[in-house]
């Protein structure tokens, strides 16, 4: 297990090597000169002497290679720079909004999860029923309607019509814990279904993969319940496929949160990197971007953990 963990881990941190190099080079693509943007923007006209002052300022005068090093050295301390336009620190900000972010999106996937295991693994015990063609019909639903029709439907139904919640808003969960879940019921509702649909399928199809072998029937030879046979016996084996797809959506959650943050009116990490693009920030740019990259290949690396622990031959193999 540990050399398991060991591998694991360097694959991790190459990777995060490789995001790293690739979001700092490739932030310069963007068209843009952000010494125009902070003089005013492409309709201002400032002199020469003020574009060089500023870029100077910024460092955006010295070589690429010289900005990179420097730029991998103050990462590693978790130092991302200071804003190009509020010449605030992007790190403090950055942590206020991906806790936001955060906050949405891990009552999402559990939600997901909750919902969507237990019913995939009913569909697969009642196959042949009329409840499979009900729970697939509804895992097709959550396919092919996306998050921004689902997210307006919410709205209209519950806020608008009914009248039960708030449309949108945001407040700290400390200061008002009550109205924050009448805010995160909508969003989290809206980021939970397409994952909650996949995960269903997913647990289905897996269960039902495991029902027919030798292992389910000397189970029930041996006088077990049929609950406890799916319980003990073949979740855990389907688990595998569905941690896969649990870790994948995750990271899916981040880029949908783009259009639930919108939405909702949510002021997120994604909401952050819109503005930040807006503005040519780069600064804030990069430090989004690493962080969402280096959260997808944390989740990954459990992932992997969490296969070896739920089948020990895959930390041999």
């Amino acid at each position: 297990m540990k050399a398991y963990l060991v591998r694991r881990m360097a694959t991790a941190l190459g990777l995060l090597w490789v995001v790293a190099s690739i979001v700092f080079f490739s932030i310069y693509l963007l068209p843009g000169d952000p010494a125009h943007i902070i003089l005013g923007g492409m309709d201002a006209n400032p002199t020469p002497e003020q574009l060089k002052a500023v870029r100077e300022t910024l460092g955006l005068d010295r070589p690429a290679l010289a900005r990179y090093v420097e730029w991998l050295a103050h990462v590693l301390r978790g130092d991302f720079g200071r804003s190009l336009i509020n010449d605030r620190p992007v790190a403090a900000d950055l942590i206020v909004r991906l806790g936001r972010t955060l906050q949405l999106i891990i009552p999402a996937i559990t939600l997901a999860v909750a919902l969507g295991v237990p019913a995939g693994v009913f569909a697969a015990r009642r196959r042949g029923t009329i409840y499979d063609p009900l729970t697939s019909g509804l895992t097709l639903l959550g396919f092919s309607v996306p998050v921004f029709v689902v997210g307006p439907m919410l709205v209209y139904v519950f806020a608008l019509w009914l009248k039960v919640v708030p449309s949108g808003g945001y407040v700290h969960p400390a200061e008002q814990p009550v109205r924050f879940l009448t805010y995160l019921v909508l969003p989290a509702l809206a980021l939970a279904a397409g994952p909650m649909a996949t995960t269903m399928r997913m647990a289905r199809s897996a269960v039902l993969e495991q029902l027919p072998l030798d292992y389910v029937r000397t189970a029930r030879s041996k006088g077990l319940a049929e609950s406890g046979v799916v319980g003990q016996h073949v979740l855990r084996n389907a688990l595998l496929p569905v941690l896969t797809v649990v870790g994948l959506q995750i990271g899916a959650m981040f880029a949908g949160s783009v259009i639930v943050e919108a939405i909702f009116n949510w002021p997120g990490m994604n909401t952050y990197l819109l503005q930040a693009i807006g503005v040519r920030d780069y600064p804030v740019i990069q430090a989004v971007v690493f962080t969402a990259s280096a959260l997808f290949i944390t989740i990954n690396f459990l992932t992997d953990i969490g296969y070896a622990v739920l089948d020990p031959r895959i930390r041999y193999a």
